[in-house]
């Protein structure tokens, strides 16, 4: 209801006690609360214009009530003070309630706002290692080449493979797999930037994009990362057990197909395990062996 609705609908109520003043208290409160519930919607300033409004009507009716001698003094204070308590209060305690309303509502909010960014977050990582997953991969290949066909910019893809890994599975068991899966995730993260994506595309094979690198520099992080590997510690059992990793490197050419530039790494990973794994090769280049001992 808008704010003449509801001065005329207080207007009603002050008018209709005025002629049942026996029955007086009992109309102005009750018509008054059921006025209040529509003036809760609205604005401080109408409320308060309201409030003086309704003040005034009331206090009309007294004057004219007291000059018939038709006024009971104490009733009409005890009347006054309830009819100004329900001006007063009845809005405050709605907005107190919206209050408390809107922040429960704020706080269902953010809840829910966090647990999608979760589910957002889960549909893009592999549960097992952390690292993205396929389909987050190929929209981050999309958005890499987007910025190279058009700049100056340059990525590099880097196709990783586990020597013998199910090897691991089959002396240690399936939960020490596991935890080399994690263990390698944990050291690509700790070489890769922000900008950077490492990806699980299934089993032990991953997938490194270094955003804004060129192939010489992801070269140094590739045997960065397959040093690291060669000196982790696959099992507390056999402390002197190492697994090794197989990687092929190529830098995206500009304009090419995404798919031609993962099949040029991935032909160069399979290079380097044919010619004797533990190795980093980049596509049409010599190899570079990485020996640990």
């Amino acid at each position: 209801m808008s704010l003449p609705q509801m001065m005329w609908a207080v207007s009603v109520v002050i008018m209709t006690s005025h002629f049942v003043t026996e029955l007086k208290a009992a109309v102005v409160l009750l018509g008054l609360a059921m006025v209040v519930i529509g003036a809760n919607r609205l604005n401080r300033k109408e409320q308060i214009v309201f409030a003086v409004y309704s003040l005034a009507m009331y206090c009309m009716s007294m004057v004219i009530l007291s000059q018939s001698n038709s006024l009971s003094t104490v009733t009409e204070i005890v009347v006054m003070i309830a009819f100004a308590l329900i001006l007063v209060c009845g809005p405050m305690l709605h907005r107190f309630e919206m209050s408390m309303l809107e922040n429960v509502l704020v706080s269902k909010n953010k809840e829910l706002s966090n647990a999608l960014d979760l589910v957002k977050e889960l549909a893009v990582r592999d549960e097992l290692t952390g690292a993205y997953n396929r389909r987050f991969l190929m929209d981050f290949l999309v958005q890499q080449k987007a910025q190279a066909d058009r700049r100056d910019y340059e990525f590099t893809l880097c196709f990783i493979d586990l020597d013998f890994f199910k090897r691991v599975n089959d002396k240690f068991g399936h939960g020490a797999g596991d935890h080399v899966l994690r263990q390698f995730c944990e050291i690509a993260q700790s070489l890769l930037r922000e900008v950077d994506c490492v990806a699980r595309m299934g089993g032990e094979e991953f997938i490194m994009v270094l955003a804004g690198t060129p192939q010489q520099d992801a070269l140094i992080v590739a045997e960065r990362l397959a040093a690291q590997m060669a000196d982790m510690v696959v099992s507390p059992n056999e402390p002197n057990y190492r697994i090794t990793a197989s990687l092929g490197v190529t830098a995206y050419r500009r304009d090419e197909d995404i798919h031609v530039t993962m099949e040029r790494a991935d032909k160069a990973l399979y290079d380097a395990k044919r010619t004797g794994r533990n190795k980093v090769i980049i596509a049409d280049l010599e190899a570079h062996q990485i020996n640990f001992g």
